[in-house]
């Protein structure tokens, strides 16, 4: 890489449609398969997908079956053999269904098998309050795992921090863009905060508005690609007024250091 090319800026990479392989990008939200029960996803194969990454400059996704309101395992087990296929540039997350409690450990311990790198819930899409529901048997086994947690939305502050407090080995994620659980965000050291749909300037929070209201080491970038592109993760937080720093952290930076204080460098 030239000496040029190391001085140009996130926004101006951006701009010129280069990828940002200068700095490490880890998308933290992305769904992977070909079709869910609204739409078909076109050029969904692991490598149409590495192949979209390489051009963006994104060196892993955190990734969770596409197909989010039906049997987990089926998406599951294609998303594992997706994960071997990139060979590591993909991470993949343990799907659960919020109505099938009584399939959660055979799920998770075949995660395990398959080499998951944590657990997405995604409750609202299943028909299920999440106020009503005991995560506690699946925060239970994974503890020893020491993975991140992926939720859509984790319901109220409390129940959060509750989670967050008592599960203090695991990592929990809000999944998209938000300073309502900003608090929580400070005081638990174990929460983080995705950016997932923050240029929907109507229904969530901005870049500049979580970097106001929180540590910026805290706030993980994503894209919810493949619903959306990639470069929903990556557009937003470049062309945020924020600083360069910032914007390394975001992008990847934070998400590398999130797994490795659990133990799970990538």
């Amino acid at each position: 890489m030239s000496s040029e090319s190391r001085s140009k800026t996130i926004l101006e990479r951006v701009r010129n449609g280069e990828p940002l392989d200068h700095i490490p990008v880890i998308d933290v939200h992305t769904h992977l398969g070909a079709s869910s029960e609204y739409y078909y996803i076109p050029r969904s194969t692991p490598a149409e997908v590495l192949a979209c990454m390489d051009r963006y400059g994104i060196d892993h996704i955190v990734a969770f079956p596409i197909t989010i309101t039906t049997d987990p395992g089926v998406g599951n087990d294609l998303l594992y053999d997706a994960a071997d296929e990139a060979q590591g540039r993909f991470l993949p997350l343990t799907l659960l269904h919020a109505a099938f409690p009584d399939d959660w450990r055979a799920l998770l311990e075949h995660g395990v098998e398959r080499g998951t790198r944590g657990i997405k819930l995604i409750s609202q899409y299943q028909g299920v309050a999440e106020n009503n529901i005991d995560w506690s048997p699946v925060f239970d086994f994974a503890r020893e795992h020491r993975w991140p947690v992926l939720h859509h939305s984790w319901g109220s502050r409390e129940r959060l921090e509750r989670w967050a407090t008592t599960y203090p080995e695991l990592a929990f994620i809000i999944g998209h863009a938000t300073t309502g659980y900003s608090d929580t965000v400070k005081d638990c050291a174990n929460v983080y905060q995705c950016t997932c749909a923050a240029f929907v300037a109507s229904a969530f929070s901005s870049i500049e508005a979580m970097v106001e209201a929180m540590p910026v080491n805290k706030i993980l970038g994503g894209s919810d690609a493949l619903d959306l592109d990639f470069g929903t993760h990556i557009g937003p937080i470049a062309y945020a007024d924020i600083g360069e720093d910032a914007k390394e952290r975001i992008l990847g930076q934070n998400a590398a250091e999130m797994f490795e204080r659990l133990g799970h460098a990538v």
